[in-house]
């Protein structure tokens, strides 16, 4: 395996998800990343970053998701050599679907395969984090936890770290939305209130708790229904252009649900496959963003099964 090049598919991902702050995570089965690295006999180094937005990723791996991630996994499994990356992003940065987390899961899984897989995917998910820690300024894994694991996870607790991973129902479609806009993840966090009132806690305890179930059960009304954020969003709307319009345009076309897609701009909408047509949804905000002189790219994709070897 010395000079053989692993490819690694890291896909984009959804947090939040509604009620779920920094809890909930669902994995896209498009688009995504692709990481490629070899063993070198020490030291990281990233050889190459290409795709959109690559310009403004920066190859020094100290400050790098995917090579902080990898150089994490490398440290506990005690490795005795290097990497040598070779980066190609799908996923735009700042974009709020997971792009410098799907770098960390891409970076950490790449570094797995490469020691042997002698970690279980709980610490994998670990060393993604340890990557958004530094790079974005906060420990959370509902972005890496899905990438890694794939499906809907769930996140019991930081301390100590517990996750779960929900197979989502086979007739929910998703459309991503991403308008022309940029939103950094620190940012988007230095907008949140410090403090939440109890209603708002018990509001979403109630939402987040019947999600779950809707996902475990295959129940897609109670699932659009369980898509509810009295606080994270509403403190996000003025970092996004007519999100409200183009959320009610895509509740009007059909979707279940629609909302904001981690820290923005990216706006899912959740639909059944079985009885609607994603392309319907995604042209109905696209409209709306080009009668507001404004690009949006969209994706009509499914829930995805998290990094995989290529």
């Amino acid at each position: 395996m010395a000079d053989e090049w692993i490819r690694i598919a890291a896909p984009a991902t959804t947090s939040n998800i509604g009620a779920g702050f920094d809890i909930f995570g669902l994995a896209l089965k498009e688009p995504f990343d692709i990481i490629e690295g070899r063993r070198i006999e020490s030291g990281i180094v990233i050889s190459e970053v290409s795709g959109p937005g690559s310009e403004s990723i920066p190859t020094d791996p100290e400050q790098n998701s995917v090579s902080i991630a990898a150089a994490e996994v490398l440290r506990r499994c005690e490795a005795e050599f290097g990497i040598e990356i070779r980066i190609r992003k799908g996923i735009r940065p700042c974009s709020g679907i997971g792009s410098s987390g799907a770098s960390a899961a891409g970076g950490a899984f790449l570094a797995h395969i490469l020691c042997g897989e002698k970690l279980d995917p709980r610490e994998v998910v670990l060393c993604a984090a340890h990557a958004e820690d530094v790079t974005s300024g906060g420990f959370h894994a509902d972005n890496v936890a899905p990438c890694v694991l794939g499906g809907f996870t769930v996140i019991r607790s930081y301390e100590p770290f517990e996750v779960i991973s929900i197979q989502p129902p086979e007739s929910l479609g998703i459309v991503v939305a991403m308008p022309d806009v940029m939103v950094p993840t620190r940012e988007s966090r230095a907008v949140l209130p410090k403090e939440v009132p109890i209603k708002d806690m018990v509001f979403h305890l109630g939402n987040a708790a019947c999600m779950v179930y809707g996902m475990q059960t295959g129940d897609l009304g109670l699932i659009g229904r369980s898509v509810k954020d009295a606080v994270f969003e509403p403190a996000r709307t003025c970092l996004v252009p007519h999100l409200k319009e183009a959320e009610a345009a895509a509740l009007s076309h059909g979707a279940i649900a629609s909302f904001l897609g981690g820290s923005g701009p990216c706006i899912i909408s959740f639909y059944d496959k079985s009885s609607h047509q994603g392309e319907t949804i995604a042209e109905s905000i696209v409209k709306i963003y080009a009668e507001n002189d404004m690009k949006c790219e969209t994706w009509i994709t499914e829930p995805g099964s998290g990094c995989r070897r290529i």
